[in-house]
């Protein structure tokens, strides 16, 4: 091949790898799918009203809430972010990508409730979430990643739902492993805006811990077997909470499980 040859081959394969990160960065910043993923999420909340009965969420959590997105100029500049809270003795968190933190009573109430850097902790995980777009984001790299770009949201996740069924499917690794980066991202990103608060940075990793029935002092897991990611994240979480602050912004990660947006994003970390 010769370097005129050549070099056109490189600048087309550049582009055609480029192709789908700015397909995916065109999908993302859509005001039609925004709106798309506000829809699906409103009406999986609804479904959650009808579930459960919705509760005054406590003013010290307002305040954590309100400190935290303070900690971020991106969650600042808006739109504003509220708190909703759900009577339900399962541990759960969600963001919904327009601005909503949704957290179930058992996090305060349970048997083995969260103190306040721990309540702290999954706040801001969830508010991570809400600074990178997660929940649109995971969307618009599934359509990406099953070739329909014009597909309905709800018609690519019914699809990969298939998929999740299919221990062999590639289209289904390749989701797990955006989601799981995603709640890595968001753990650090939490830790981050924790510190910025002067709440500790350790309460990501034993929130983590009591969320999951596991011992902070290192006992074994009892969720290991259903949750194998669960060891990496508190290695991780722990791992950053005693390494030196850092400014700036984590990208990419829900708290409890491997839902989307309300299909909302997190569902218990």
């Amino acid at each position: 091949m010769n370097g005129m040859a050549r070099f056109f081959s490189l600048v087309l394969g550049g582009v055609l790898a480029a192709s789908p990160a700015l397909a995916r960065e065109a999908c993302v910043r859509d005001p039609a799918r925004v709106h798309e993923l506000r829809v699906l999420d409103e009406m999986e909340l609804t479904d959650m009203v009808e579930q459960h009965p919705v509760l005054a969420v406590p003013e010290t959590l307002h305040q954590m809430l309100r400190s935290l997105v303070a900690a971020s100029p991106r969650l600042k500049a808006g739109p504003a972010i509220h708190l909703l809270a759900f009577d339900d003795p399962e541990y759960n968190a969600y963001a919904a990508n327009h601005g909503l933190v949704i957290l179930s009573s058992a996090l305060w109430r349970g048997a083995a409730p969260l103190d306040e850097d721990e309540l702290a902790a999954v706040i801001a995980h969830e508010l991570a979430h809400i600074e990178n777009h997660d929940a649109l984001v995971e969307a618009c790299g599934l359509l990406d990643r099953l070739g329909q770009p014009q597909l309905s949201i709800e018609a690519a996740r019914e699809q990969m739902g298939l998929q999740m069924f299919n221990p062999h499917s590639r289209l289904a690794r390749e989701a797990r492993e955006v989601l799981h980066a995603q709640k890595h991202a968001a753990d650090l990103r939490g830790i981050e805006l924790l510190r910025q608060v002067g709440r500790r940075p350790a309460a990501m990793a034993s929130a983590l811990a009591k969320i999951h029935g596991a011992e902070v002092k290192g006992s074994p897991l009892l969720t290991a077997g259903t949750h194998p990611e669960v060891r990496e994240r508190l290695a991780r979480a722990r791992a950053a909470a005693q390494a030196p602050g850092r400014s700036g912004h984590a990208a990419g990660g829900g708290w409890l499980g491997d839902q989307t947006s309300l299909q909302l994003r997190s569902g218990v970390p």
